[in-house]
């Protein structure tokens, strides 16, 4: 028998992040929603970086595309690093 019993509810607080907001200039800004858990085990395996933005970012996909489409390349990535980082989803 367990001698410990653990607690859904703790490992939830302990998870839980605040929305990431991405501030577009002139007054605009994106806001992306933490993923829930079916959310992030859709990440593993994923090397197309469209793809795993368009998991992270929802329903702001297209206009964070539109938004960083014209920029260098490497803004793609750093997003995506920053997004996990901030929903602590790195190791």
């Amino acid at each position: 028998m367990p001698t410990k019993k653990y607690q859904l509810a703790a490992y939830r607080q302990a998870a839980l992040r605040p929305d990431y907001e991405l501030d577009l200039g002139e007054g605009k800004s994106i806001v992306i929603r933490q993923p829930d858990v079916s959310e992030v085990c859709d990440l593993n395996g994923m090397t197309d970086p469209r793809e795993v933005l368009k998991l992270l970012a929802k329903d702001e996909y297209e206009p964070l595309m539109e938004a960083i489409s014209g920029e260098p390349g490497g803004v793609i990535q750093s997003l995506i690093d920053d997004l996990v980082r901030h929903f602590g989803l790195g190791k």
